[in-house]
């Protein structure tokens, strides 16, 4: 008995779209009526889109949405929105991808992606937000010709996770990982994000430190502002610069310079003398915590905490 490729399951006559060049489908798809619907789907040419080029348009969406970033306005108008015609796009960029193989422009792209490691560098230094705006827009760019190229996504998912993005710069690194497996900095970055999310919430044991929306948890909250009281001694809701210098002796073990306590209020928030109010203090933590929860529950533990529980240990 001879078996009728269209009796094959949908997903398996689907799954050959993959392994054909676009003549190739077509001459299939003239050889039944049922072949011809199934190829002419823009389902399918959809899928094969992603397949082969990665799927731009919601890369763009998810880095542009979660960061609040302003790609520039060539990505946008390319990448905002899906085309109507699937077909027709993938014809189109598939000779566009075709036309570009060459060493020249692989060595260019090599080129903008070293320069944009060097950028990422000046942002860990200086803190201006329009590198990673500039960085991403290369990576787009960069992927648009090559999409095979995993160090894109890498620093896409870097971008994202510099900026706390987590689940987000999660879901770039698994694209990454899809098209190139031997990319070792992928799994490097997933790992140490995986160990900051795992903080966040804690082990099975373990209170949370963070709300599903970022936010400091009620039980850190709480402890915070008892550690925060037991050092405000005038109670007057701020820490003033002997009080926080205590603070931060008995905490790290040395005596901040006095610029330093002046910067903590000016930073996360003082009053009208300068000092560290309550807010303020919650807000540093806040910002600690999202960097490195380990950190915290640490501190938690130097103040006679339970870094597990975040309750008061038991006087001896």
């Amino acid at each position: 008995m001879v078996a009728r490729i269209e009796t094959f399951p949908d997903i398996v006559v689907e799954q050959l779209a993959y392994l054909l060049e676009p003549k190739e489908l077509y001459q299939l798809s003239l050889t039944s009526k049922t072949l011809y619907s199934i190829y002419s789907s823009s389902a399918v040419w959809r899928s094969k889109t992603i397949h082969d080029f990665g799927n731009l348009f919601h890369i763009y969406t998810l880095f542009t949405t979660s960061t609040g970033l302003e790609l520039y306005p060539d990505l946008k108008d390319k990448f905002e929105r899906e085309p109507t015609d699937w077909h027709r796009y993938y014809i189109t960029k598939n000779a566009t991808i075709n036309d570009t193989e060459d060493e020249a422009l692989m060595d260019q792209a090599d080129k903008e992606y070293a320069a944009a490691q060097s950028q990422l560098k000046t942002f860990q230094q200086d803190g201006n937000a329009a590198v990673l705006n500039e960085v991403a827009a290369k990576m787009m760019r960069i992927l648009d010709v090559f999409p095979t190229h995993g160090g894109c996504y890498y620093i896409l998912g870097f971008i994202l996770f510099v900026l706390n993005q987590l689940e987000e710069a999660v879901i770039l690194l698994h694209m990454g990982r899809a098209v190139d497996q031997s990319f070792e900095p992928i799994d490097e970055l997933e790992e140490e994000i995986q160990r900051i999310i795992k903080g966040y919430g804690g082990q099975e044991d373990e209170t949370p430190l963070l709300t599903d929306n970022n936010t400091l948890s009620a039980p850190l909250s709480d402890t915070l502002l008892e550690i925060f009281a037991a050092f405000d001694k005038d109670k007057d809701n701020a820490l003033n610069n002997r009080e926080l210098g205590n603070f931060i002796f008995e905490t790290n073990g040395s005596h901040p310079p006095a610029p330093f306590l002046r910067q903590m209020g000016q930073r996360f928030g003082s009053n009208a003398r300068g000092w560290l109010t309550k807010e303020g203090f919650l807000a540093f933590y806040l910002e600690q915590t999202l960097d490195d929860p380990s950190e915290t529950r640490n501190d938690l533990g130097v103040h006679g905490y339970d870094p597990h529980s975040l309750k008061k240990r038991m006087e001896e």
